[in-house]
């Protein structure tokens, strides 16, 4: 396991990719939605896939698993997304189709952070799926992806899982993979307590 004095390290001192991209200019007009790109290229490859029960963490390893059904995290991130989304920049309304969020995954606290700017994109190859493609200035590079998906298994119990594939990352991998592992059993333990 990566200490968070090694993560903070790492991610304060690795290098970050071109410049960040930035959200249109005020007054700007919106451009048609270009295609999302939604299949594995040559560049792409899988940095993890992670599953976590949805519930209150109640000790290091332990969780007050929920048996609800996928449509009520769902509806809660409706209600409120930045309330159980952990990573800075989330917006309060959950996202439309295309739109550009200026995301930061910071370290520890709001230090070390890297640019994360991102496109949301509903994924229609499960219910309750969207991803998040990233744009240029983002520290996986460009067309990167990370897909959430809610599910309930067999005996009932709410799950998140989440799968993310890399085109040039600037993070070492071990340090990415613990980061992105912190942060996603983050998002399923606080989302767990606003549906208990």
């Amino acid at each position: 396991m990566v200490s968070a004095a090694f993560f903070a390290t790492t991610f304060l001192t690795t290098p970050a990719l071109a410049a960040p991209a930035v959200g249109r200019p005020a007054g700007a007009t919106r451009q048609a939605a270009p295609r999302a790109q939604t299949s594995l290229r040559s560049t792409d490859r899988v940095l993890y896939d992670v599953d976590f029960f949805v519930g209150e963490r109640v000790g290091a390893k332990d969780v007050r698993k929920l048996k609800l059904k996928p449509k009520k995290a769902w509806d809660e991130l409706h209600r409120c997304f930045n309330c159980s989304f952990p990573v800075d920049g989330a917006p309060k309304k959950f996202p439309s189709e295309n739109q550009y969020i200026k995301l930061k995954a910071c370290g520890i606290g709001h230090f070390g952070c890297k640019n994360a700017p991102v496109r949301y994109h509903k994924s229609n190859s499960y219910p309750y799926t969207w991803f998040f493609l990233a744009q240029k200035g983002h520290f996986d590079g460009k067309d990167s992806m990370v897909r959430f998906r809610f599910y309930d298994d067999k005996q009932g119990f709410l799950h998140l899982k989440v799968y993310a594939t890399v085109t040039h990352p600037t993070i070492p991998d071990g340090v990415n993979k613990e980061f992105a592992t912190m942060k996603w059993r983050a998002f399923a333990h606080i989302l767990g307590m606003h549906l208990e």
